[in-house]
């Protein structure tokens, strides 16, 4: 019998209550950088596959794009953009880290210190661990030859294509949706194999736009859907209600939707479902993590003096701003 790839329980338990004993921070856990999707959902896990799913128009690339740029400055990352050129996605992570529109900067209308903003996030991003394949071919053996031989050379951490529906097996005669399938399977596999964190953009069916007055995603809205939801370790569904003209959220403070990204966690196998919000810039160049919408605002402290003497001012300053 061959045990060469078998592992004794005791010792894989034992090493868990050391962890514990020792306080040490779980390896196999890699912060996404946005707060309370790392606090209340776990954020990512190596060996896992994690589908990221939304209707167009969501932000599902900028907001992986913004993913991308915050985990890169720690970890090993390698980016398949089927869906945008390498030069756009290029665009867009300088977007992100200057804060100037991504068209502004493709149509070069600049003003010198925005070009001065930009040169210097460009020699930021020369340290970067973020490597892009801009595989024409968009087939799946071939981009797990490329994952493979990135975690061989530069040990990557985390993998993300943008997105499933233009993978392909090739020749293929089951159909589209067992095509679809197989390709999650191999993903997963490929995720446990290497023990990597696989990021899948998959868009959603059009069953959301013929929804009555919710049109909150679901699972069952994974477009090509077949058994994703059952391969997937996490499923995160990206929604905006403004996009369909839907004022305020469906919370008990009725909250304006302006500018608010819901990330649905619809699946967490080792961890807790439900929402975690995001406030996005007008540009969509970046996306700040928020407890909860209503909460998405500041205000200077030395203001509540006010509410004692309304025609009492902070003595440092008269002007103070909320």
């Amino acid at each position: 019998m061959n045990t060469s790839k078998t592992q004794s329980i005791s010792i894989l338990s034992k090493e868990i209550v050391q962890d514990i004993e020792n306080k040490n921070r779980n390896k196999n856990l890699i912060p996404t950088g946005f707060q309370y999707l790392d606090d209340e959902f776990s954020g990512l896990s190596l060996g896992e596959l994690v589908v990221v799913g939304g209707r167009p128009a969501m932000g599902k690339s900028q907001f992986v794009i913004n993913l991308v740029a915050h985990v890169s400055q720690t970890e090993p990352v390698l980016f398949f953009s089927f869906d945008l050129t390498s030069y756009t996605f290029s665009a867009r992570l300088l977007s992100n880290k200057t804060g100037i529109p991504v068209q502004n900067i493709i149509n070069k209308a600049l003003h010198d210190s925005e070009k001065e903003s930009i040169k210097k996030a460009a020699q930021e991003l020369e340290q970067s661990n973020l490597y892009v394949s801009e595989n024409g071919l968009a087939n799946i053996e071939e981009t797990l030859t490329i994952i493979r031989e990135h975690v061989a050379v530069h040990d990557t951490k985390i993998v993300v294509i943008d997105y499933l529906q233009l993978l392909s097996i090739g020749k293929y005669n089951n159909g589209r949706e067992a095509e679809v399938s197989h390709i999650c399977r191999l993903l997963k596999m490929c995720a446990k194999e290497l023990n990597i964190c696989l990021i899948l953009l998959s868009q959603l069916s059009r069953a959301v736009e013929v929804r009555g007055s919710s049109k909150r995603p679901q699972l069952s809205d994974l477009r090509d859907s077949g058994s994703i939801e059952q391969i997937a370790d996490k499923v995160w569904l990206l929604y905006r209600p403004e996009y369909y003209m839907i004022e305020e959220l469906d919370d008990e403070e009725f909250t304006p939707s302006d500018c608010i990204l819901m990330v649905i966690v619809a699946k967490n196998k080792n961890g807790k479902m439900g929402t975690s919000y995001f406030k996005r810039d007008v540009p969509f160049t970046r996306f700040q993590s928020i407890q909860k919408p209503g909460e998405a605002f500041t205000f200077n402290v030395k203001r509540l003096i006010e509410l004692e003497d309304p025609n009492k001012k902070d003595e440092d300053d008269a002007t103070v701003p909320f």
